[in-house]
C-alpha cells in the first residue's frame, strides 16, 4: 500500500494525519429471512459490508487543502470511489458518506477547521453469501 492511508475519488491529502480509523462490517439479512414453522430462524444473506468511520486532522494541510478535502466529502452525490486500508493491503469499493463533523479550533496564531469525523458506509456488499475471502 502506498504512503497514502486512505483515498477518495482518485485523491489523497497527504497533510491529512488520521488520529483514529474505525472498521465495521455489516451482514445484512435479505426479504427472505425469518422464522420457520419449526422455529428455526433461516438468513437470506445478502453479503458483507465493510464501513469506516475516519476522525482525521490536518493541522499540516493548508486551508485550501482542507477545505477541497470537505468540499469532496461534503458533495451531494450518490457515491465515491474510496480505498482504504483491510488486512495487510487495502480495498477500493464505492461508498456512501451520509454525515461528518468538524470542529473549528482556537489557536494562538488564528483559528482552524480540525478533527474532521465522516463515516464511510459501503454501496455494495464487498463479499457475496457463499464467496469466500474479499
Amino acid at each position: 500500500m502506498d504512503e497514502a492511508l486512505f483515498k477518495i475519488d482518485g485523491q489523497s491529502f497527504s497533510g491529512v494525519g488520521v488520529e483514529a480509523l474505525k472498521r465495521s462490517f455489516r451482514i445484512p439479512d435479505g426479504p427472505n429471512a425469518g422464522e420457520m414453522l419449526s422455529g428455526d430462524y433461516e438468513r437470506d444473506i445478502v453479503g458483507t459490508y465493510y464501513d469506516y468511520d475516519l476522525t482525521l486532522t490536518a493541522e499540516q494541510l493548508p486551508d485550501s487543502e482542507y477545505n477541497a478535502l470537505y468540499e469532496i466529502l461534503s458533495a451531494p452525490v450518490n457515491s465515491h470511489t474510496v480505498v482504504m486500508p483491510y488486512g495487510l493491503s487495502s480495498l477500493t469499493f464505492e461508498a456512501m458518506i451520509e454525515i461528518g463533523t468538524d470542529e473549528l479550533i482556537p489557536m494562538d496564531d488564528g483559528t482552524w477547521w480540525g478533527n474532521l469525523n465522516v463515516s464511510i458506509r459501503a454501496k455494495k456488499p464487498q463479499r457475496l453469501a457463499g464467496e469466500g475471502t474479499v
